[in-house]
């Protein structure tokens, strides 16, 4: 497989395509994902098995959180990890696709503290198939790991969320928070 052909078939259709979309001024959270077309996966599950496909589009994800990382302004606080919300597939051995969740710098103070409270003390089966991408790409050590679920009334569906946060980021919101509580 080309990086043109990947280009060509799933990124140049994605909004990503153009980075600015992770600097964009949100009001609440965003989640843009990987690939937004399943069938856009089908050149890759032509290429490879499903599990090889989860891994190669964790892989992007790991990439494009480096080049936010690179390309973002120190000055703008706002908080960026890989999530995982779609999990229907799991049982068949379907393809999870990674999204980039985007919090804008003020609306995010606290996020992860949140987060952080409701952890469960086992690993559901949602957050044992998104660490074993990351252990797959040798990332699991460079990520931590969190999951959200919530019944959605409307819907009438458990939303289930895992998060993959970089480390480096873990620590800064830690820092940020402890700074912040200081009188």
């Amino acid at each position: 497989m080309k990086l043109v052909e990947l280009y060509n078939k799933i990124i140049s259709k994605e909004p990503y395509n153009n980075m600015n979309v992770f600097f964009e001024s949100y009001e609440s959270f965003e989640e843009i994902p990987i690939v937004s077309r399943y069938s856009r996966l089908d050149f890759l599950k032509e290429e490879m098995n499903n599990d090889k496909v989860s891994e190669f589009l964790v892989s992007t994800a790991i990439f494009l959180m480096n080049s936010i990382k690179i390309m973002g302004t120190t000055d703008k606080p706002d908080f960026y990890a890989i999530t995982f919300t779609d999990f229907d597939g799991l049982d068949e051995g379907d393809v999870i696709i990674p999204n980039i969740f985007v919090y804008p710098g003020p609306a995010s103070n606290g996020f992860m503290d949140k987060i952080r409270v409701k952890k469960r003390k086992a690993a559901s089966r949602e957050m044992k198939e998104v660490k074993k991408n990351f252990h797959m790409l040798g990332f699991e050590t460079v990520f931590d790991f969190h999951e959200s679920r919530f019944y959605d009334s409307a819907s009438k569906d458990e939303i289930i969320r895992i998060f993959a946060v970089p480390k480096i980021s873990s620590s800064k919101i830690k820092e940020s928070n402890s700074l912040s509580s200081e009188p």
